[in-house]
C-alpha cells in the first residue's frame, strides 16, 4: 500500500510544472509621496530610488487631475533639465488618444509616476481600458510606481476615497473615529496588507485613517505626510523628504478584565529611517 502511494506521489508531482513558482516577489519599488510640494530634495530621492540616467523616461498618468494636462506640465517643471529625462504624457481620458500607443508606451515604461486629484477618477479610467494588470506586470518585473496624493491612495487594495456614509459634503478628514462610515473602492492593489492615506499630519486625517483600521482590523494602516515618500521594496520601508511617516499595526483584541478592548501600534518615523512592515 505504501508503495503504491508512493507512485500516486509522483505522478502527481510530475503533472505539476515546476518552472512556475507559485508566487514570487515584485522587483519593482513604490514611491509612495504624501502629496504636497515636489521640492528638489524629494525629486532627488525619486530619481535615486528609480535609478534615473540620462535618457531614461518616465511615464506620466495624469488621469485623476481635472485637468490631466495641467497636472502632467506641473511633474514635468519638477524634473530637473540637467537630468536629460524624458517626460511622457501617458493621459488615457484623453477622447482623442490613441489608446493602443499609450499601452505600448505604458508597457515599456521603467518608471511610471501617478498625479494627484480624485483616486476614483483615476481608477475609472485604470477599469475602462484595463491598465491595472499592464501596471502591475512592468512592476513585477522591476519597473519604479511612484505616486502622490490620490496616487498615493490608488497604491493600496483597500482605497480610501475621502466619502462618509454619514456626511455627504467633502471633508479633509473626519469628524468622529466610528467604524462603517468610510467609503472605499478598488485601488491598485500593490499593497494588499495595508491601507495607506496622504496628506496625514498637515490634514490631521487620524480620525479617517482610524476609522479605516476599524473596518479593517487585519491591516496595518500607513499615514504619509506632505513632501514625504515611503519607499517600498517587498516588505521593506524607507522614509525620505521633509516629514513624519506614521505607522499603525494591524489591530488586536485583547481582553482587560472584563472589557474587551482593541490594541495598535504607533510608530513615527523620520526621513532617513527604514523599518518593515508586519507579515
Amino acid at each position: 500500500m505504501r508503495s503504491i502511494l508512493i507512485f500516486i506521489s509522483v505522478l502527481i508531482l510530475a503533472g505539476c510544472d515546476q518552472t512556475q513558482p507559485v508566487s514570487f516577489s515584485p522587483k519593482g519599488k513604490l514611491f509612495i509621496i504624501g502629496g504636497g510640494d515636489r521640492t528638489p530634495l524629494l525629486m532627488n530621492e525619486l530619481k535615486r530610488v528609480a535609478q534615473l540616467t540620462a535618457g531614461s523616461t518616465i511615464a506620466v498618468l495624469p488621469m485623476a487631475g481635472e485637468e490631466p494636462d495641467s497636472s502632467f506640465f506641473y511633474f514635468q517643471k519638477d524634473i530637473p533639465v540637467s537630468w536629460k529625462v524624458k517626460c511622457l504624457n501617458l493621459n488615457f481620458s484623453d477622447t482623442l488618444a490613441d489608446i493602443a500607443l499609450l499601452k505600448a508606451q505604458l508597457q515599456k515604461a521603467q518608471t511610471v509616476f501617478i498625479c494627484g486629484g480624485d483616486q476614483k477618477r483615476f481608477m475609472d479610467v485604470v477599469e475602462q481600458y484595463g491598465l491595472s494588470s499592464i501596471i502591475k506586470d512592468i512592476y513585477f518585473k522591476g519597473a519604479t510606481i511612484a505616486g502622490t496624493s490620490a496616487g498615493a491612495a490608488v497604491m493600496s487594495e483597500k482605497m480610501i476615497t475621502g466619502d462618509q456614509t454619514s456626511d455627504t459634503a467633502y471633508s479633509a478628514t473626519y469628524s468622529t473615529i466610528q467604524p462603517d462610515n468610510g467609503i472605499y473602492a478598488n485601488g491598485l492593489g500593490f499593497i494588499t496588507k495595508g491601507i495607506v492615506d496622504q496628506h496625514f499630519i498637515v490634514r490631521s486625517r487620524y480620525n479617517r485613517l482610524f476609522s479605516a483600521q476599524l473596518d479593517f482590523p487585519q491591516l496595518w494602516a500607513m499615514g504619509i505626510d506632505e513632501s514625504t515618500a515611503a519607499v517600498f521594496h517587498n516588505d521593506s520601508v524607507e522614509v525620505v523628504g521633509h516629514s513624519y511617516v506614521v505607522y499603525f499595526s494591524p489591530i488586536e483584541q485583547a481582553s482587560k478584565d472584563t472589557m474587551p478592548h482593541l490594541t495598535s501600534t504607533t510608530t513615527f518615523y523620520r526621513p532617513g529611517e527604514k523599518f518593515r512592515l508586519a507579515p
